[in-house]
């Protein structure tokens, strides 16, 4: 009887490129958007491949698939993705069997996002499987596999603080906004800026927080309104920057300008304001710190609640680890018993057919003894065999000397 197969070919491998080998304006050529990645699928299977997954987000572009070297798969995701493949190994990762396992389970518990113990990647993870699934790209193995790693992604964010805390500055900002919401329920907030720590602090701000009054503004209006039409959010022109200001009850200043722009004379009224300047140097003047009507924090304070986060989530690390290496445990243990069971079958369908010949023959010399009797005896006694056979392989260090040799022996 044929032994369990994972895959008919003999390697599994992950192939990519990831924000750890390079920066955004590379790993964008690497993107593979969803229908690219259900053509690079159509392809490897065309060409027989038998299992395979694509995880393309903003940090990282990964196949998880079987091969029996990693050069096809490559040339698969240079192809498809419109890249020279020196391109490709000026920057590459490529991970093997127990290291492309490993990598999963880390990716999918934060451990490897650019941003430690940021846990929306194993959402991509199950949507990148769920394509192939609806593909009928995958396999057994794939399936236990992403299941482990999204069961081990929960008992992470669970059972460890990897996740708790602000690890960026553009977090910390709205983590001061929330607690400005425990003295004011519904303010009013404009964002002035829309570079890279302006349009993230955009995102949480909507994700994070429910407000809904929500005003940006911009030097270049028409990346204003592409956000704001993202978001569904309002936007200003420019030359009604100090309207918006003076109606703000939260200012957000994420400019890059070389000198303040944004100044105390900028406001008419004098009501409580908090101002949260991100920008590098400060854009907000300094008249404004010493005014007690504002409340204004710089990106220093919130680059040291960011630094203090990510310390304390490092300290995390150790606790992740340990539940990630009982999860590889976990699905190690199934695909050994995967590995083990056909030949278990194998062997008790074996052992059946003696039964039935032997018991026959029992019957033609102690006719007196009851068919049920003599049937459950030698049950009892079959089970008990392949019982300690299958304690044995389970355990055994040589399993593969191992099931050949009964293979061998019991000429299965």
């Amino acid at each position: 009887m044929k032994e369990f197969e994972v895959s008919r070919f003999a390697n599994f491998f992950m192939i990519g490129i990831d924000h750890s080998t390079s920066d955004v304006s590379i790993r964008e050529q690497f993107s593979l958007s969803e229908e690219k990645a259900q053509e690079l699928i159509a392809e490897y299977q065309a060409a027989g491949g038998d299992g395979i997954m694509v995880l393309s987000t903003c940090n990282r572009t990964e196949l998880y698939a079987f091969a029996s070297c990693p050069r096809d798969l490559i040339a698969l995701f240079c192809k498809h993705s419109g890249n020279e493949r020196s391109l490709f190994e000026a920057h590459q990762q490529i991970k093997q069997n127990r290291e492309a396992i490993d990598h999963l389970f880390r990716v999918g518990s934060g451990l490897e996002s650019k941003i430690l113990g940021d846990f929306e990647i194993i959402g991509q993870v199950k949507k990148a499987y769920q394509i192939s699934k609806e593909l009928e790209a995958h396999n057994a193995f794939l399936d236990r596999l992403v299941n482990n790693a999204v069961q081990c992604s929960k008992r992470v964010k669970n059972e460890t603080k990897l996740s708790t805390g602000a690890a960026s500055v553009a977090f910390a900002a709205v983590l001061q906004l929330k607690d400005y919401l425990k003295t004011k329920s519904a303010p009013m907030v404009l964002l002035y800026g829309m570079g890279k720590m302006g349009r993230t602090t955009c995102e949480n701000l909507v994700n994070q927080t429910g407000i809904k009054d929500i005003t940006l503004i911009n030097r270049t209006e028409e990346k204003a309104i592409r956000l704001a039409d993202k978001f569904g959010l309002k936007h200003l022109d420019l030359g009604h920057l100090a309207d918006g200001l003076d109606a703000a009850d939260v200012v957000i200043v994420a400019t890059g300008a070389d000198k303040p722009t944004v100044h105390l004379s900028d406001f008419k009224s004098t009501k409580p304001r908090l101002i949260l300047d991100l920008s590098m140097p400060r854009n907000v003047n300094k008249d404004l710190y010493q005014d007690p009507h504002y409340k204004v924090i710089d990106i220093d304070h919130l680059s040291e609640v960011a630094e203090e986060s990510i310390r304390n989530r490092q300290s995390q690390i150790p606790l992740a680890e340990n539940i990630i290496n009982e999860k590889i445990g976990d699905f190690y243990e199934w695909l050994e018993s995967r590995r083990v069971a056909p030949t278990l079958q194998a062997l008790r369908t074996k052992m059946d057919s003696w039964k039935e010949k032997e018991i026959k023959n029992i019957q033609k010399k102690y006719p007196e003894m009851p068919l049920e009797q003599a049937e459950e005896f030698a049950a009892q006694i079959l089970n008990r065999i392949t019982g300690q056979f299958a304690r044995q392989l389970k355990s055994g260090q040589n399993l593969n000397s191992d099931l050949r040799t009964i293979h061998h022996i019991f000429e299965l």
